[in-house]
């Protein structure tokens, strides 16, 4: 039951991966498994290839399998390939459905998302093991900063100047999916190369697509370490500013929009419906059933599977 637990976490992970303008980084905290995902994907480095050298010629009196095993505990790599299975099983058999219920039914599926949110900041809020006025700054300038984003105006698409700006995107876009509230793919748009993949995607363009891939794995390598850095030494004012992020993504997953015609991302003014409508009907049903499973995630998640390799409590 624990493998397939995480499995379907994956899975939950993966669908919020491929929705433009939500954030992986929000189930993945909502989920409780964020701490652990940092952890595990900081553990990989420059020990990762002294195991593979030992792999390769095994020093006396040690086996292949034993140096392959202690390597997989110590960077919990059965926990990561079985989000990555989950999540890659998602995307596979979700993608056409979440395109679908996007481009034809928005406000519905947004509020089926808020849904999933609200009750969730209680999982981010009980991880604080101090809650004073530093806690409440950041998570007050998180949430304000993520809403400052989002309003700005929206680029034109494809101004990406070569390949040099398309590392940086890559960096700065998986660094995103790693926060909380912030979309990678939203931040590709306001980079101006949110076309230039599509269109490398499309057209197996393979410089471009290898470009991108390795400013993906530098910003991974780099903010994840950062990441592990912060939540070590300022846990509880970095776990403020994360649920932050989750508050500010509340003002982006606000169902009723003025969507620009043909739009591929959750962009736009958000509205006021004129008067109660079928669509605000189906909106408010989609967000009962999403505080529903969000009650049916969190008591998933109340046992959760691996104290926080962060917290003062947490077992050495």
């Amino acid at each position: 039951m624990h493998h397939v637990l995480l499995l379907v976490k994956g899975m939950l992970f993966g669908i919020a991966n491929i929705i433009p303008g939500v954030s992986g980084g929000t189930f993945a905290l909502i989920l409780g498994i964020y701490e652990r995902l940092i952890a595990s994907l900081r553990a990989f480095g420059m020990e990762t290839l002294r195991a593979l050298g030992r792999l390769v010629r095994p020093p006396a009196g040690r086996g292949r399998a034993a140096i392959l095993a202690d390597e997989m505990r110590r960077t919990d790599a059965v926990f990561l390939l079985l989000l990555a299975l989950g999540a890659a099983a998602a995307i596979l058999a979700s993608s056409r459905l979440i395109t679908f219920l996007l481009d034809d039914h928005l406000a519905p599926t947004l509020a089926f998302f808020v849904g999933l949110i609200v009750p969730s900041i209680l999982v981010p809020y009980r991880m604080l093991e101090r809650r004073g006025w530093r806690e409440l700054v950041s998570c007050a300038i998180a949430a304000a900063g993520l809403v400052c984003l989002t309003i700005l105006p929206d680029p034109a698409q494809g101004s990406g100047a070569g390949l040099l700006s398309l590392f940086i995107a890559g960096i700065i876009a998986v660094s995103a999916m790693i926060l909380p509230g912030v979309s990678g793919s939203f931040m590709l748009m306001l980079l101006g190369e949110y076309r230039t993949v599509l269109d490398a995607i499309k057209n197996w363009d393979i410089v471009r697509l290898g470009v991108f891939a390795l400013g993906c794995l530098v910003g991974l390598a780099l903010f994840v370490r950062l990441i592990h850095y912060l939540l070590a030494r300022l846990h509880a004012v970095t776990m403020a500013f994360l649920m932050g992020l989750i508050l500010g993504s509340l003002w982006v997953l606000w169902p009723f929009k003025q969507v620009a015609p043909g739009a591929k991302i959750i962009t736009g003014t958000n509205i006021l419906p004129a008067a109660f409508s079928g669509e605000v009907a189906w909106s408010l049903g989609a967000l009962v059933v999403g505080l529903v499973c969000s009650a049916g995630l969190n008591l998933l998640g109340a046992t959760r599977e691996k104290p926080s390799p962060y917290t003062p409590t947490a077992a050495p």
